[in-house]
């Protein structure tokens, strides 16, 4: 494989142009992400190419499906990402997501785009996918956590996203009594990572996120 970077533009807008979210914005939260995607997988950026129509697409590798059951999509144990505004970056190694957090997402994102851009081959990476048609898009809510790196078999944001994973499978009328049981055998247990991960649970009880910008006045 060529040991070149790979960089993912997960919104339609190149990453060099600050984004600006709508006023009442809010950064959905994983257990959001985890109810909005159709699959959400573990994998590795393998490959990047172009349809023939010239789409951009990245070819992600060695998979561990969490969510969803992508069938025909897989080949190989590979599965193709639509990959707009894609770039790539040679001869600097990609920064990794930071092991211990569970709510700001990537740096990258906070320095213009509103999303990560780049990958490392060798990195494993937590994706939220939503399918489109036959194919799969990364979710690119700004400064949302859908394309995280991590560690198998199961860092602290793999076990978060395991916890919401089932949390989001319930109907939502159960989800809050779960949480609850959840963040308090997660206390309980007194590890960093459990109670790390009952902490963001205990946020995610409290309610909605305070908006990143606050909505307009109503027009008199």
């Amino acid at each position: 494989m060529r040991s070149f970077f790979l960089a993912l533009a997960l919104l339609a807008a190149p990453a060099a142009h600050a984004c600006s979210v709508a006023p009442g914005y809010r950064v959905p939260t994983t257990l959001e992400l985890a109810a909005q995607a159709d699959a959400i997988i573990v994998a590795q950026p393998f490959d990047q190419r172009a349809t023939a129509e010239g789409a951009p697409e990245i070819v992600f590798a060695s998979l561990v499906i969490l969510k969803g059951a992508p069938g025909r999509e897989v080949k190989d144990d590979r599965i193709v990402v639509n990959a707009p505004g894609i770039l790539s970056v040679e001869e600097q190694p990609a920064r990794p997501s930071d092991p211990r957090e569970l709510v700001r997402a990537h740096p990258e994102a906070y320095e213009g785009g509103c999303v990560r851009v780049t990958f490392h081959p060798k990195q494993w990476v937590v994706l939220f996918l939503k399918r489109e048609d036959d194919d799969y898009r990364v979710i690119s809510h700004p400064f949302a956590r859908t394309a995280e790196d991590t560690a198998l078999p199961d860092s602290r944001w793999l076990k978060a996203v395991r916890e919401y994973i089932a949390i989001a499978a319930l109907p939502p009328a159960a989800r809050r009594a779960r949480m609850a049981v959840r963040r308090d055998l997660l206390k309980a247990r007194g590890d960093a990572d459990s109670l790390a991960i009952a902490a963001d649970i205990a946020r995610e009880l409290a309610g909605p996120r305070k908006p990143l910008r606050e909505p307009l006045p109503p027009v008199k």
